[in-house]
């Protein structure tokens, strides 16, 4: 995945909603998300957002949008303080979701991205489904690492497993981000549909609220370190990374830091109410 510039990332919005880094937990903002227009190009550039309404939390400084159409919720998140990018970096992020009226407890995706063996990439582009010629793998293997980006159902305990492939008509979650000195901006597409049959799915529905929480950084992944979180349930199936283990093990064992976050990580987290787009 590229890294494009940020500098290309600023679409004109409509004005911004700020978060109260004081506010009670118990007020939490609320924003409408826009009928998705046009289709959304994973890449961390922000060309497909221009008026939609966005929502920034002065504590990290992040700034959020939200589209969705009849299956999927796009998040477009843009960081420009440093300290919230290196929180990212170390924990990855995470999305959980809980429509609104519910008190069922939250459930949603944790994104990672890292780099990977050209061997290991190869394969997993394999178990995606693509079909890759020698010359290509040739091409593939003329760089030592490649970026990947990787996707786990989690809830709010911490529960997390994975990595999430394809296995219904509906894509599992997926992100793209682009980064330079000046910050990260990220677009992310999730499943509306219910995590007991998409997992990693919000559980949304078109036209109705869902609380969608951000929170990546801290000290306390300890569920990513766990034999539990890294034996992926489909490894079973052959699920497996070039090496023979889970790609949840390839992928998790590749980062200590995000096994064994620093002390000095900061933990960011917010809640926003979420107004669905009609589907019609």
């Amino acid at each position: 995945m590229s890294t494009p510039s940020l500098s290309r990332c600023r679409a004109p919005f409509l004005p911004i909603l700020l978060l109260a880094a004081t506010a009670s937990a118990a007020t939490v903002p609320a924003v409408s998300s826009a009928r998705l227009a046009a289709p959304i190009r994973l890449d961390g550039q922000a060309d497909e957002w221009a008026g939609v309404p966005r929502i920034a939390d002065l504590k990290s400084g992040a700034e959020l949008a939200f589209q969705n159409d009849a299956r999927y919720i796009y998040i477009l998140l843009a960081l420009n303080k440093p300290e919230s990018v290196q929180s990212v970096e170390a924990t990855g992020m995470t999305v959980l979701g809980r429509p609104g009226g519910s008190g069922k407890p939250a459930k949603g995706v944790l994104f990672l991205h890292g780099e990977i063996d050209a061997d290991a990439y190869i394969a997993w582009r394999e178990s995606q489904g693509a079909v890759l010629t020698e010359a290509e793998k040739v091409e593939i293997r003329k760089t030592s690492r490649h970026p990947i980006s990787l996707a786990f159902a989690t809830d709010e305990t911490g529960s997390s497993y994975g990595p999430l492939r394809k296995q219904t008509d509906v894509f599992p979650p997926d992100f793209g981000m682009s980064r330079n000195a000046a910050g990260m901006v990220c677009e992310f597409r999730i499943p509306l549909a219910s995590p007991n049959t998409v997992p990693g799915g919000l559980g949304g529905t078109p036209g109705a609220a869902i609380r969608v929480t951000l929170g990546w950084g801290g000290t306390d992944r300890k569920g990513l370190s766990t034999k539990g979180s890294r034996e992926s349930p489909n490894s079973k199936s052959g699920y497996q990374s070039g090496t023979g283990r889970t790609w949840g093990q390839e992928f998790l064992d590749s980062f200590d830091t995000m096994s064994n976050p620093s002390p000095s990580t900061k933990k960011f987290s917010f809640a926003v109410d979420v107004k669905l787009a009609d589907e019609r």
